[in-house]
């Protein structure tokens, strides 16, 4: 009998062990499939279509802490600055302890959150993709202006609505979106328009297309210049305004600014694209967002 309970706790054992380095494994694994993102950045995975890797992105709009660009839900997004200055404060934050490259937002990066956002089904009212509309956050101008989170636990923080009003009455005012990792990306549509980055390689802010027509426009409108289709719209291009998808404004300051704000209503959206404003243009509704390149 003793002999018979020695081989069972033995064989335990042994079984246990394989288990524990089994699950290492898949630690292991997961570490090098993703990579660590700094604090208040979330993991984002990239799309083949727009050429971009997985980069880590500001899980929150940019906050002015002491001069530096930092990710968290307290205080305003740090508005008034142009373009250059937000490009500028995200390269400030180079030279750190990681081993990566911080940088402003690029378009491509941009569009492929947007895209991820699209595509996954818990960001639609009815549960699945293409079912009733998707939230454009803080847009309806109550408040006026961009504001801080107040509740992070609270996904329509300082808007009065909630999630039990009804679509076109609020419900659309929520503030987050998921992305298909599970990760949540705050303000990404309204609250405050977001610079970026057209290009994904130049060490200076680089300006986007300056020969659009300047009118608001549906998503589904074709550029009549050099704006490329997955440099803005949406995988599905029946996706406009009417899903809260946003709209697009060209002109020629060339800086381009996303999201949509606090009061542009349905003109807000994660495909929001606005164009006409140059590189020196600022406003407290023109903030930024630092992506973090593993």
């Amino acid at each position: 009998m003793v002999k018979i309970k020695k081989i069972i706790y033995y064989t335990s054992f042994f079984l246990m062990a394989i288990s524990c380095k089994s699950s290492i494994d898949v630690l292991k694994n997961d570490k090098l499939l993703n990579p660590i993102c700094p604090s208040g950045y979330v993991l984002v995975r990239g799309n083949s279509e727009l050429a971009t890797d997985e980069f880590c992105v500001m899980s929150f709009e940019a906050k002015n802490e002491s001069g530096s660009p930092v990710s968290k839900a307290s205080g305003l997004p740090w508005g008034s600055l142009n373009a250059d200055e937000a490009f500028e404060a995200c390269e400030s934050l180079n030279g750190q302890k990681y081993r990566g490259r911080f940088s402003l937002i690029t378009n491509s990066q941009w569009m492929t959150i947007a895209r991820d956002i699209e595509n996954t089904a818990s960001n639609w009212s009815r549960g699945f993709v293409g079912g009733g509309k998707i939230p454009r956050g803080h847009s309806d101008g109550s408040p006026p202006d961009p504001m801080a989170i107040n509740d992070i636990t609270e996904y329509y923080s300082g808007t009065g609505n909630s999630s039990a009003d009804a679509i076109d009455s609020g419900w659309e005012q929520k503030r987050i979106f998921v992305l298909s990792n599970g990760n949540i990306v705050w303000d990404f549509a309204g609250n405050a328009y977001e610079w970026v980055d057209w290009s994904d390689s130049d060490s200076v802010f680089t300006l986007g297309p300056t020969n659009e027509g300047s009118s608001w426009k549906e998503l589904s409108v074709d550029s009549v210049g050099v704006l490329l289709d997955p440099e803005y719209k949406p995988s599905n291009d029946s996706f406009d305004s009417s899903f809260n998808f946003g709209q697009w404004f060209g002109g020629t300051g060339g800086a381009a600014l996303r999201g949509g704000t606090s009061d542009k209503n349905e003109e807000a959206g994660i495909f929001t694209l606005l164009l006409v404003v140059g590189r020196t243009g600022t406003s407290v509704h023109f903030g930024f967002r630092c992506v973090y390149n593993p």
